[in-house]
C-alpha cells in the first residue's frame, strides 16, 4: 500500500471533518484496505481541484495562504511567470473570479489549467514585489523577495533523516477546512505504532496491522493496512524546498510544494539538529498545523486494555 493511502487512512477521521468520530473505522474495510467511498471524499478529490504547472520546477519558489475556506497558492520564477491557484472549499476559481495585482497595479492573467491563473511579472529580479490576489470580497497578498530564495534541500534532507530516525515523538495537530477546528494529540513510536486523541472524543491506537478505536464506551479491535511512522510526517515527500527565513536560534524556515500525500504547499521550521518543530500544510479545504516535541522521550504505545 502506498504512503499516500496509509496517511489518509490514519488521518481521514480528522481530516474529513464531516465524517464524525467513526471515520477511521469506516474508512478501512474488513480486509484492511481503504474503502473507495471514503477515499473519494478525502485525498483523491484534492488532487483534481487545481493545476500548478511550474510548481515542481527547481527554479521556482512556492508559497500559500488561506482566508477561511479560500486557498491562494503560487509558484514564482525569476523574471516570471507567476502561477496562482485559487480554490474556495473544493471549488477552483479562475477567469473573471480572480484578479491579480503586482505592487498595487492590476495585471492581466491567463489560464494555466484548472483553478490556475498565470501572470507575467518581473519578480525575483533584484527588487521585492507584492503579489495580491482578489476573489470576491477576499484579498490575499504575498511579499516576494528581491531574489529567488536559496535552496533548502540540504536542510530538508537532514530533517528527513533526523525525523525518520527518531525512536518516538509526540505532536499536536490543528486542522480546519476554514470553519470549525479539530485539535488532536498524537504519539508516535518506531517502527509502526501511533496513538491519537481528538478534542471531539475520537481515540485510536495503531500497532502494525492492527488498530483499536474507542467507540460506544469500549475499545474495538480491527485491521489496519500497516504503518511506517515515516508516513506520519505529512511533509516528508515535499519538493523543491526554499529557505524563506532564518531565526535567531539558528532554526530555518522552509517553504515547499509537493503532490504527496495530496497536492499542497508546506512550511517547516527545522532546528540546527535537523529536528522539525513545526510543519504546516495548506491544501484545498485542508489547513493543517503540526507541532512536534518529546523527541525520543514519548511514552511507549501499547494495545489498549
Amino acid at each position: 500500500m502506498n504512503s499516500r493511502s496509509v496517511w489518509v487512512a490514519v488521518f481521514v477521521g480528522i481530516i474529513a471533518l464531516g465524517l464524525g468520530a467513526a471515520a477511521v473505522t469506516a474508512f478501512v474495510s474488513d480486509d484492511g484496505e481503504p474503502s473507495a467511498s471514503s477515499a473519494s471524499t478525502s485525498a483523491s478529490s484534492v488532487s483534481d481541484t487545481f493545476d500548478l504547472p511550474i510548481g515542481l520546477e527547481k527554479d521556482t519558489v512556492a508559497l500559500a495562504k488561506h482566508q477561511r475556506d479560500l486557498l491562494v497558492g503560487l509558484a514564482a520564477r525569476a523574471g516570471g511567470p507567476v502561477e496562482i491557484a485559487v480554490v474556495r472549499g473544493d471549488t477552483p476559481l479562475e477567469g473573471d473570479a480572480v484578479q491579480v495585482a503586482v505592487d498595487g497595479r492590476d495585471v492581466p492573467a491567463e489560464p494555466c489549467g484548472t483553478g490556475c491563473s498565470r501572470v507575467e511579472a518581473a519578480v525575483l529580479q533584484g527588487r521585492p514585489a507584492r503579489v495580491s490576489v482578489r476573489a470576491g470580497s477576499a484579498s490575499v497578498s504575498f511579499r516576494l523577495p528581491g531574489f529567488l530564495p536559496a535552496s533548502g534541500q540540504p536542510v530538508f534532507d537532514r530533517a528527513r533523516r533526523t525525523m525518520a530516525a527518531l525512536r518516538s515523538y509526540r505532536f499536536t495537530e490543528r486542522l480546519t477546512s476554514g470553519g470549525g477546528v479539530v485539535f488532536s494529540r498524537l504519539a508516535v513510536q518506531a517502527p509502526d505504532r501511533l496513538s491519537l486523541r481528538t478534542n471531539n472524543g475520537f481515540r485510536s491506537v495503531i500497532i502494525g496491522r492492527k488498530r483499536w478505536d474507542y467507540q460506544v464506551g469500549r475499545w474495538q479491535e480491527g485491521p489496519f493496512p500497516g504503518l511506517n511512522v515515516r508516513e506520519v510526517l505529512m511533509w516528508y515527500d515535499a519538493r523543491n524546498p526554499r529557505v524563506v527565513r532564518r531565526l535567531p536560534n539558528g532554526a530555518v524556515q522552509l517553504a515547499a510544494y509537493g503532490l504527496k500525500p495530496v497536492p499542497a504547499w508546506f512550511r517547516l521550521t527545522v532546528e540546527p539538529s535537523g529536528r522539525v518543530t513545526e510543519a504546516e500544510m495548506t491544501a484545498p479545504a485542508h489547513f493543517m498545523l503540526h507541532r512536534y516535541r518529546d523527541f525520543n522521550s514519548a511514552p511507549a504505545i501499547e494495545p489498549p486494555q
